[in-house]
């Protein structure tokens, strides 16, 4: 009796080592281990007693039900058999609930500490890959093992992620505001400014489930309320005055719709595929072109007189969904994307804050991040994604308590 619990115990910090450490620095390894880890978890969930109760959690439900959109979106627009099954593109997604099931059996020994400490670590590793490229190996942008913007993204959302950790027991609780720090400083070597954009938004859903866990509701209330207010002036004082036009891609965009003029060569592409991509979503609205054919059909509806630039993606995720799965899609994206928050929104007890904080940390990091990038869809983000959601699931079940 003692092997196969010792067993799954193995396998599910097994899981979370590949889905929360690896990631950064060891990105291959992360997304074979946790295939073969998600398989094993899917024959696990047979034994689980939980497994419906999983099921119920909208952080479990979510992602099936935005597959299941997919599948049909794809199915209709389908040219050969792998059209159909190009769904399975996004498949970490959908294993959250035998994951959650993996994890259920780890019970009390699964604390919000030692979650932080498996995202710390792949926090601090992705940090130093991106330190050694630019300190030893002298790159001008760090991206020794993936690409800088994804880097960025993962490091960036480890790293909030580990900051969970704070709401634990832990004596040395502090060591988890390190996350976000290490987060930003990876964010820095890259020279992302998506990511950089989306840092400032998490630590803004931070600091306020700081403020509510541990001052009184009415002045949590007000702190965040006046920090709203400030940066919102400083927005509109950015915006005013042209500055956010050069410092951040949107406000680049921005300036580049209204004056037509803009020296950056990377936002005048990502203009181009946006306006190529609601070309091609008003052509098609209902299912799109499919996965594999959509930046073909984003590339067919490009403006008059200009250079469709050459990618795998159209460097936003809305823009993908879109052409690629039409209405059907865009579901489908609001689906991953809100999971996490929906999902924490069902924990009850000590364990709300901390997975409210979660949920809405990924939520808005991986929208904002999305808005100039590739995000839900590809494998190391999706690798996260899916262990955060399976975290959320287990621990919204856990502080439910038994139900008949």
């Amino acid at each position: 009796m003692n092997l196969p619990r010792l067993t799954v115990a193995f396998l599910a910090w097994a899981m979370l080592l590949a889905g929360l450490t690896l990631p950064t620095f060891a990105p291959e390894i992360s997304n074979t281990a946790i295939l073969v880890l998600m398989g094993l978890a899917l024959l696990h969930l047979i034994w689980v007693p939980e497994r419906r109760q999983l099921l119920r959690q909208p952080a479990g439900w979510m992602p099936l039900l935005a597959g299941l959109l997919l599948f049909i979106a794809f199915s209709l627009t389908a040219k050969s058999p792998l059209h159909v099954a190009a769904f399975l593109a996004l498949v970490h997604l959908y294993m959250v609930v035998p994951m959650a099931g993996l994890l259920t059996r780890l019970g009390d020994a699964l604390t919000l500490d030692r979650i932080g400490l498996f995202a710390l670590a792949g926090t601090a590793g992705g940090a130093i890959a991106a330190a050694i490229d630019i300190f030893v190996l002298g790159s001008a942008r760090a991206g020794l093992v993936n690409n800088p913007i994804h880097l960025a993204a993962l490091g960036l959302a480890l790293g909030f992620v580990s900051l969970i950790g704070i709401w634990g027991t832990g004596r040395l609780r502090a060591i988890f505001l390190l996350g976000p720090i290490l987060g930003i400083v990876t964010v820095y070597l890259t020279g992302s400014r998506g990511p950089t954009v989306a840092a400032a938004q998490m630590l803004l859903v931070a600091a306020a489930a700081i403020c509510f866990s541990w001052l009184p509701v009415r002045t949590a209330r007000r702190a965040v309320g006046s920090s709203i207010a400030i940066l919102a002036c400083i927005v509109i004082f950015f915006l005013v005055t042209g500055v956010a036009d050069e410092l951040t891609p949107t406000g680049k965009i921005l300036s580049l719709l209204r004056t037509g003029v803009t020296s950056d060569t990377s936002t005048a592409e990502r203009l181009v595929m946006y306006q190529s991509a609601l070309n091609a979503f008003l052509a098609s609205p209902l299912t799109g072109y499919g996965l594999l054919d959509y930046p073909a059909a984003a590339a067919a509806h490009a403006p008059p007189g200009v250079t469709f630039p050459v990618y795998a993606h159209l460097h936003n995720d809305i823009a993908d969904f879109a052409v690629a799965g039409g209405l059907f899609g865009l579901l489908a994206y609001g689906l991953f994307l809100f999971a996490p928050l929906m999902g924490a929104l069902r924990a009850r007890g000590p364990l709300r804050i901390p997975l409210l904080y979660l949920g809405g940390v990924t939520t808005i990091g991986y929208f904002s991040m999305g808005m100039t990038n590739a995000v839900i869809g590809l494998r190391w983000q999706d690798i996260v994604l899916a262990s955060v959601l399976a975290l959320i699931v287990t621990l919204s079940t856990r502080s439910q308590g038994p139900q008949a």
